[in-house]
């Protein structure tokens, strides 16, 4: 995901410093305005804007205050953009902390696929400071077809547990069906093709289609990355005191997933613990 968002600010003629913990995925992407730092912390002393695309909290505190994490050196940085998702209390708490380095953090979490990553069609929910996020938005402009701002720090990411919810809902929703359809003798693309041929016609639906004719799931969007979020959205209902029994039921579903060896392929595939 953040290999296409960058490839779209590099083709939007933006000069990029790139890091990644795997420095060859960054190197893919070296070419005329694009480099490739050594460590974040070269990142921090060479760029005003950074902007983070990555698994988590974890890995965000390990870029940010490992040591040779972008605040370990002379940091010249003013604005970061995380687009990763987190948990809204997270990016509360880090905006405090980089504020104390008279760092601005802003919000700017991803909506969409791999494919629309690529195609720079991705939609994404921002918020945070008014004019910092101002001065990000051409850059942010060159990954998505859409920025829908979301008001004031945290709550751009509570906006992305709401979208996550329901992916992961309707995703474990449309295996079952999917797979009653097959236990009553039509296969999957008969049932595929008479749920899309009714007012069930979503283009989310769509985009799983294929993988559900052929059996088939190229990870988009890996199971194990649909539990992390789970996660991060159960805690988030905890703290505003949100009943969410589907949430639990259907991260029971993924996690099952997970246990049965399928966390690398697209989260579609949970319709394959449905056999079981």
């Amino acid at each position: 995901m953040g290999a296409r968002m960058a490839a779209n600010m590099i083709g939007s003629g933006r000069a990029l410093l790139l890091y990644n913990r795997t420095r060859a995925r960054a190197e893919l992407l070296a070419a005329g305005n694009a480099a490739v730092a050594e460590t974040p912390a070269e990142v921090g002393e060479r760029t005003d804007h950074v902007f983070l695309m990555l698994t988590g909290p974890a890995a965000i505190d390990a870029v940010l205050w490992g040591e040779q994490g972008l605040l370990a050196g002379h940091c010249r940085c003013r604005i970061v953009v995380n687009m990763s998702t987190v948990p809204p209390a997270y990016n509360r708490q880090l905006a405090e902390k980089l504020k104390e380095r008279g760092i601005i953090l802003v919000e700017a979490l991803v909506s969409g696929s791999t494919e629309a990553a690529a195609a720079g069609s991705l939609v994404l929910l921002a918020g945070g400071d008014e004019e910092a996020l101002q001065q990000v938005k051409p850059a942010l402009a060159s990954m998505g077809s859409k920025i829908m701002i979301c008001g004031g720090l945290g709550r751009a990411s509570s906006m992305k547990m709401v979208i996550n919810l329901l992916l992961a809902i309707f995703t474990g929703a449309l295996g079952e069906a999917v797979t009653l359809g097959e236990k009553c003798g039509f296969s999957a693309a008969e049932v595929v093709d008479t749920i899309f041929a009714g007012p069930i016609d979503w283009g989310f639906f769509e985009a799983k289609a294929a993988m559900l004719r052929e059996d088939a799931f190229p990870a988009g969007f890996p199971i194990k990355h649909m539990c992390k979020d789970l996660g991060f959205l159960r805690q988030t209902g905890d703290e505003v005191e949100a009943r969410l029994p589907l949430a639990q039921a259907v991260a029971t579903l993924y996690e099952e997933a997970m246990a049965e060896g399928l966390s690398e392929l697209d989260f579609a595939a949970v319709k394959k613990i449905f056999h079981q």
